[in-house]
């Protein structure tokens, strides 16, 4: 009996570690959404869950180490093919508090960071908030062309009437699932300090360009296109460019649709339209300040050519069809897409 207690004895820690490591390999098998204690079903359509679901997505995702992990792990539940390819076609219907029909695409996933520095694990572009809205209507010149945009998007009354207004006309269970992030902006403009030389910006990118937190925002020229090239016919060069770089990365649904600045995209025209309206495309405003001169911001033509003031300009001299209009102060109406992230 002694000999057989003294086996048992010496036999426990190896049960206990067998007992430890068949813990730890289902812990690993284990799906993300038991491991955080939730029971999300997969699905063909990402549009079917509801928000609080693909809240609870979104967390799994955030907790992946790298693109290709959450790719992977967002193709299970139908939210993006296993390399990350999104249905540009695919939208989830949102409607207002006061009865406006709007609608959210996906166009980012593990791209934006939350104010604490963890990730936000999809972005969303929402469109058809608002008929139009301006960035700026304090006006800087008495015949009311050219509106304020001193401060860019930080000191906007676009960024204002965001937080302000419509973050309480979204529905409930959208608005408590949504997340704050920070984006970067070249915010710091200002009519003294934007030439040091002839075509050249003073500072460089890291003294302009500064973040905000926000749960709603609009995009910026970076965010849509990437890199933003140099353009001495538009007044854009390469220290402009750097700026503009430095305000976000390219969403992955803008990056499979090849969008470049100053040329046109199918995808950025559907943005701009209208819910209840699929025939017609609208402007819509950038967050991005135009740093070619003190008072514009960049903008989203009505055939999807992201533009800054000067872009804008020729075209209403060249090709009136698609041209917004021949005034581009933020003191103009335009369309608002609208981004958030859960």
């Amino acid at each position: 009996m002694r000999a057989w207690a003294r086996v048992r004895w010496l036999a426990m820690p190896l049960v206990l570690a067998a007992l430890l490591l068949g813990a730890g390999i289902l812990v690993v098998l284990e799906p993300w959404s038991s491991r955080k204690g939730l029971d999300v079903s997969p699905r063909e359509d990402w549009t079917s869950y509801s928000w609080d679901e693909l809240s609870s997505i979104s967390d799994i995702l955030a907790g992946c180490t790298d693109e290709h992990e959450a790719y992977v792990l967002a193709s299970r539940y139908g939210l993006c093919g296993a390399d990350g390819t999104l249905d540009e076609e695919l939208s989830k219907e949102v409607t207002l508090l006061d009865g406006t029909r709007a609608s959210a695409s996906l166009v980012g996933i593990l791209r934006d960071v939350q104010s604490d520095g963890r990730h936000a694990g999809l972005t969303f572009a929402l469109q058809g908030v608002a008929p139009e809205h301006a960035m700026n209507l304090s006006f800087e010149d008495a015949d009311g062309d050219h509106a304020d945009a001193v401060g860019g998007w930080a000191a906007s009354e676009a960024r204002a009437w965001l937080a302000d207004t419509l973050w309480y006309e979204l529905p409930a269970d959208l608005r408590t699932e949504v997340v704050a992030v920070q984006k970067e902006t070249a915010c710091s403009v200002d009519a003294t300090d934007e030439l040091a030389v002839t075509g050249q910006l003073s500072g460089s990118a890291t003294d302009w360009v500064t973040p905000t937190t926000d749960r709603l925002w609009l995009f910026s020229v970076a965010e849509l296109c990437g890199s933003v090239p140099a353009r001495d016919d538009l007044g854009v060069d390469q220290t402009m460019c750097e700026i503009y770089d430095a305000e976000g990365v390219q969403y992955q649904l803008f990056a499979q649709a090849g969008t470049r600045a100053f040329v046109p995209c199918k995808t950025l025209m559907q943005l701009g339209r209208p819910a209840e309206d699929d025939d017609s495309s609208r402007t819509w405003w950038l967050r991005t300040k135009t740093l070619e001169f003190g008072d514009g911001f960049w903008l989203v033509g009505t055939d999807g050519t992201p533009l800054n003031g000067l872009g804008e300009d020729a075209r209403a001299a060249d090709d009136p069809e698609f041209a917004p209009d021949e005034l581009w102060g933020p003191d103009h109406a335009r369309a608002l897409v609208v981004g958030f992230c859960l």
